[in-house]
């Protein structure tokens, strides 16, 4: 399907980050962001930038919404559709602070644009924070990764996929039950300040 069909309807886009460095988006980024600037000419909505700053990076420097807004800005994105999300640092906090986002805004239909190798994980995440009540469209831009490196990335994204299942499944943790979640969150995140 033509991500152009998908978004017809979507009250946002939401772009996620990847492992930018200090000052630099990541390649990977770079094309997410060209994805949703494609979309977003064909229909002006809201764009949410979602990443703070990677689970691999220090807490310093422009999160990675900032060097995405910096960047959406300089090809003319109307600053008034950009909203930036700076607290997640992985794709489960991706999916839960941007929901806090969307909730507060009242939208039920939205677009997610990541990486082709990371759709499985990001909609697992996002169905299951998200819940029923919400209308996702996904888009998985193409990346020219060697198919090594692909199949390499979708192993580790499977893994950490079933490792955050099973701790939902140890902690009984339902879908949409954001208090749990949130609480997951802070416990792990503090393991990396």
């Amino acid at each position: 399907m033509k991500p152009q069909i998908i978004a017809q309807g979507a009250e946002a886009i939401i772009v996620l980050g990847h492992e930018s460095d200090k000052e630099k988006l990541s390649d990977l980024c770079i094309k997410r962001l060209e994805k949703a600037l494609e979309i977003y000419s064909k229909k002006e909505v809201s764009i949410i930038f979602s990443g703070g700053h990677s689970l691999k990076s220090k807490l310093e420097g422009p999160s990675e919404a900032a060097l995405m807004n910096k960047y959406a800005l300089q090809k003319g994105v109307n600053p008034k559709n950009i909203i930036l999300e700076e607290n997640s640092r992985d794709t489960q906090g991706n999916a839960y602070f941007t929901k806090q986002i969307i909730k507060k805004k009242g939208w039920k239909r939205i677009l997610v644009i990541t990486s082709d190798f990371h759709i499985l994980k990001t909609k697992f995440l996002f169905d299951f924070i998200y819940g029923p009540k919400f209308k996702i469209s996904y888009i998985g831009v193409k990346t020219n990764l060697t198919e090594g490196k692909i199949k390499k990335i979708k192993e580790k994204e499977k893994k950490s996929q079933e490792i955050i299942a099973k701790i939902y499944k140890e902690e009984n943790i339902k879908p949409e039950e954001e208090e749990k979640i949130g609480k997951i969150l802070k416990t792990f995140y503090a393991k990396f300040n």
